[in-house]
């Protein structure tokens, strides 16, 4: 009776690392493997954030708007323009009352939506900045 080879990946999308048996000697096979999970993860990754997207245009928030609230976050939500701030507080206002009615937003409405708006991330990266350069000067 023949055995079937097993395959470092199933049909479920989960890998099997513990099947790659990787050395020295078989760095051909490792950069073959390698470039073929790196394709596999870029398919992977395009696909996640298309339905991350999707799920959250479909409640009209952005992303941004669900970060968690870390120290860096909440100080970036205060500096934020007011304006800015009365609209992500609205988008979560909604998000809310769609979800308690188990509704989504209309799709012509949630197609208008670009989930991945960077509203946050500059003054995320200010505060960083600020924090490394603390950090230095503290040295």
């Amino acid at each position: 009776m023949r055995r079937r080879r097993r395959l470092p990946f199933s049909c479920t999308g989960h890998v099997h690392l513990t099947h790659l048996h990787l050395t020295p000697a078989t760095g051909a096979r490792h950069s073959v493997m390698s470039g073929f999970f790196t394709g596999l993860l870029k398919r992977y990754q395009a696909s996640y954030r298309a339905e991350v997207g999707k799920n959250l245009a479909s409640r009209g928030l952005l992303y941004e708007d669900v970060l968690v609230e870390t120290s860096s976050v909440k100080l970036a939500l205060s500096r934020l323009p007011k304006d800015v701030l009365n609209a992500r507080e609205q988008r979560l206002k909604r998000a809310m009352v769609l979800s308690s009615q188990q509704r989504y937003l209309p799709e012509d409405v949630a197609a208008k939506i670009d989930p991945f708006e960077k509203y946050l991330q500059p003054y995320i990266e200010a505060i960083e900045a600020e924090e490394a350069e603390m950090a230095k000067l503290a040295k």
